[in-house]
């Protein structure tokens, strides 16, 4: 990386200086290909960090979304549960259907329901 650097400085200092104008027109044109073909090199690199950036942005929308939605999930879930802990549908059969813990559907009785 510091051999391409030192070029790419030793080059522009050469094409931008009055050394320009002594310089054969092969030398010119060789220094501007190794300008160019460096500016390719940081396009390419640029490109390359937002090709991860892309990736690492894809990454975390797909671990959002699917967190979301489980979280989505549960939370229908414990709707149903309440709304047929309502209903006077017992715990154990709400627990059954739903798959939530008897546990935590009982808590959601005593938080839900008139005493």
């Amino acid at each position: 990386m510091l051999c391409v650097a030192s070029i790419i400085a030793i080059t522009d200092k050469i094409l931008s200086e009055s050394i320009n104008n002594i310089l054969p027109e092969s030398v010119k044109k060789m220094l501007l290909e190794v300008r160019r073909m460096t500016d390719i090199e940081k396009l390419l690199r640029g490109e390359g960090r937002e090709v991860d950036r892309l990736e690492g942005f894809k990454e975390s929308f797909k671990k959002g979304f699917i967190e979301g939605f489980k979280e989505g999930l549960r939370e229908g879930k414990e709707m149903v549960a309440i709304a047929a802990l309502k209903e006077g549908i017992s715990p154990e059969l709400v627990a059954e259907i739903t798959g939530i813990p008897i546990d935590k559907i009982k808590k959601m009785a005593s938080a839900h329901l008139p005493q």
